[in-house]
């Protein structure tokens, strides 16, 4: 109302001009808005890690039981099946502490649900290889392996079914050697199948101490 008092009470040479451009500036802006407000609508809802591990373990003990097998579930939501032990154990127990050792391993991995392959070292059951493709930091590592493989010793080989929670979460990720990303991403929200044998664990040196102590499994 204003601005058609203004339109008639000045001095506007083409007031239908005028009024024209005010009309397209004004459809202009509600198209503004509402691609905002659309674009908030389509926007990705928060990511819910205990409702994603719901969803997980439902797949999980499903496909479980429909394959015939039967797995222990520990309290963080992982499945896990022990393939085989060392011969000879190793004595004192090995205790991997989380952030800090490197460990060597060998593994397979797949996606659970469509059991695709994703990646591997050379070979599962070779136990001498110690270079830098069995290597892994545990600082790197999901939290499925720190889980998983605080549960065996040198010389073991496991099975870890690792809900999306405790591997990527909802981000599409590809695997990494080096700099070259080695083969097409994995989905959001993947569960992950792991066959692992682990090889040997390299705790950091301890304070005072120049070389770290090697533990090598049978």
């Amino acid at each position: 109302m204003y601005l058609l008092k203004l339109v008639k009470y000045c001095a506007i040479p083409n007031k239908r001009l005028f009024l024209c451009n005010m009309l397209k500036s004004k459809i202009l802006l509600l198209f503004v808005l509402a691609a905002c407000i659309f674009g908030a609508c389509k926007s990705d809802p928060a990511y819910d890690e205990a409702a994603q591990l719901a969803i997980d373990d439902d797949i999980i003990v499903k496909q479980l039981a429909a394959n015939g097998e039967t797995a222990t579930k520990t309290p963080e939501g992982i499945y896990y099946q022990i393939i085989s032990k060392a011969a000879t154990p190793v004595n004192p127990p090995v205790k991997i502490r989380d952030s800090l050792d490197n460990v060597f391993i060998h593994f397979v991995s797949r996606l659970y649900t469509t059991q695709v392959f994703i990646d591997s070292t050379a070979s599962n059951t070779n136990t001498t290889d110690l270079d830098e493709n069995t290597k892994f930091i545990m600082a790197n590592a999901i939290r499925g392996w720190k889980i998983g493989l605080a549960l065996i010793q040198p010389g073991d080989r496991i099975r870890l079914i690792v809900p999306s929670t405790l591997a990527y979460q909802n981000r599409i990720v590809g695997t990494v050697r080096g700099a070259v990303i080695t083969n097409t991403p994995i989905p959001a929200n993947s569960i992950l199948d792991f066959d692992i044998k682990l090889i040997d664990v390299k705790p950091v040196p301890a304070p005072g101490t120049t070389t770290p102590t090697t533990i090598t499994s049978p």
